[in-house]
């Protein structure tokens, strides 16, 4: 009888090295239609979802820019002072919008983090994302993936892994060892967003 191969052995380990090997990847929601990106980041407008327009969402100054690279900056005995109404970064780039500072270091007005960069209650981060138009919202806050559920109601969720096959003395499909469920993170410093 001819050996048959189901798992092409060399690309077992693959990621073994590289970090790619223990990571969790999982669409969590589904929306009948399209919802544009600025929309799922809470923005009031469908401009923050061009990337010629100033308020584009991934308008993010690079790595390598500093306060340097931020007009409206001013050195008043000592201290640096933001003033809002000059702020522009160099080459056109809006984000992050930083507060305005005094001379002594004290914001001048409030620090708006609910809408500066979307809305942080947005669809994209709100796990009890009511909108009409979900018809998938997937229950993470579970121990193992085996427990996964959708919020909706709608659908089953049915978690499957990766398993070895071979054939038995019949010839016959099984499934080589266990299928142990996968836990789910529940530090938040862990997952991914």
């Amino acid at each position: 009888m001819s050996d048959i191969k189901f798992i092409n052995k060399e690309l077992t380990n693959t990621f073994k090295n590289t970090g790619l090997n223990n990571f969790d990847l999982a669409t969590t929601k589904i929306y009948k239609g399209v919802k544009p990106m600025w929309e799922q980041l809470g923005f009031q407008n469908s401009g923050s979802n061009v990337p010629t327009d100033m308020t584009y969402w991934q308008n993010i100054i690079p790595k390598d820019f500093t306060i340097i690279n931020l007009s409206g900056i001013e050195n008043v005995s000592g201290s640096l002072v933001i003033s809002s109404d000059e702020q522009n970064w160099e080459d056109g780039y809006l984000y992050p919008i930083l507060p305005s500072l005094n001379e002594s270091g004290i914001f001048d007005e409030p620090v708006n983090v609910d809408t500066s960069y979307g809305d942080s209650n947005a669809s994209i981060t709100n796990v009890n994302d009511r909108d009409e138009s979900i018809i998938l919202n997937v229950d993470f806050d579970q121990t193992t993936a085996d427990d996964l559920s959708d919020k909706t109601n709608l659908s089953k969720v049915e978690y499957n892994q990766d398993f070895e096959l071979s054939l038995d003395e019949d010839l016959r499909l099984k499934i080589e060892g266990l299928i142990i469920p996968d836990g789910i993170e529940k530090n938040k410093d862990e997952q991914a967003f």
